[in-house]
C-alpha cells in the first residue's frame, strides 16, 4: 500500500492531468474457452480516509470495514441486474503458504493500476515507450490465480475514498470567502479485468472524481455501477 503522501501526490497528478473523469480501454468481447468465460471477482481492495483541515490523511478503520461491506454488496447487485456470474475468491480456505503469491498479485495489480492511473493518457505524464498503446500486464504471478481458481478472468477492484473533517470543512468555507480553492476529500480507484492465461489487463476502467461516498449503501451502489461501466460481454 502506499504512503499517505503518495496517495495525494497520486491523485492531485491526476486531477492536475485529467480532471475528474472515468474511461475504459480494453476488450469489447472476451476470449471465451467454453461457452461461458469464468471470472472470478477477487477480495476487493478499499481503504477510507479522513482529510485533516492540515491535508493529511488518516485511515478511518471504521470506515473502511463499512465501505467494504458496502462495496461488495453493491458489485453483488450489479452483477446481477447486469447478467453476469463472477465467482466468488474464498480466502478463508488458503493456508500461510497459499495466500503468499495470492497477496503478491494483488499488491501488483494496485500498484500497475495506479501506474497506469499516472501515465496513460495523461499529458506529459504518458510514457513514450507505450506509443499509445494498452499493453500494461501482471505478467506470471497471474498464473498462480489460474491455477487456484480455474478461471479465465479475474476482476480486481481498488478504492481509496478520502472525506473532509469539520475543520478541513471549515478550511474549505473560509478559503472560499477570499477567492481561494482548498481542495476536500476525493474518490480515487480502478477496476481491472486480467487474462489469467496470459497476465494481461484486458480492460481497465479509471474512476477519479470529488464526490461519492462509500460508506453508505446507496452512493457505493452507485460508485460500484460506475466502476463497471462498459465492463465487456
Amino acid at each position: 500500500m502506499p504512503t499517505t503522501a503518495r496517495i495525494v501526490a497520486i491523485v492531485l497528478t491526476a486531477i492536475l492531468v485529467s480532471g475528474c473523469a472515468t474511461y475504459h480501454r480494453g476488450a469489447e468481447t472476451l476470449r471465451r474457452p467454453s461457452d461461458v468465460a469464468a471470472i472470478v471477482m477477487m477480495p476487493v481492495d478499499v481503504e477510507i480516509f479522513e482529510l485533516s483541515a492540515g491535508g493529511s490523511l488518516e485511515p478511518k478503520a471504521d470506515w473502511t470495514e463499512a465501505a467494504h461491506r458496502n462495496l461488495v454488496e453493491a458489485l453483488r447487485a450489479e452483477e446481477a441486474g447486469r447478467g453476469l456470474a463472477f465467482r466468488g475468491f474464498d480466502e478463508t480456505v488458503l493456508t500461510a503458504e497459499q495466500r503468499v503469491p495470492i497477496d503478491q498479485v494483488q499488491r501488483l495489480h494496485g500498484a500497475v493500476g495506479r501506474a497506469i492511473q499516472t501515465h496513460w493518457n495523461s499529458g506529459p505524464l504518458v510514457l513514450p515507450a507505450k506509443q499509445g498503446r494498452f499493453d500494461w500486464t501482471l505478467g506470471a504471478p497471474a498464473a498462480a490465480l489460474r491455477g487456484q481458481t480455474g478461471a479465465d478472468y479475474a476482476l480486481f477492484i481498488w478504492v481509496r475514498d478520502s472525506h473532509s473533517s469539520p475543520g478541513r470543512v471549515g478550511l474549505i468555507v473560509a478559503a472560499a470567502i477570499l477567492g481561494v480553492s482548498v481542495p476536500g476529500g476525493v474518490q480515487t480507484g480502478f477496476a481491472s479485468l486480467v487474462d489469467l492465461s496470459t497476465g494481461e489487463i484486458v480492460w481497465f476502467n479509471r474512476l477519479l472524481r470529488g464526490v461519492g461516498d462509500l460508506r453508505t449503501a446507496e452512493p457505493a451502489r452507485e460508485t460500484a455501477r460506475t466502476l463497471l461501466d462498459g465492463f465487456p460481454r
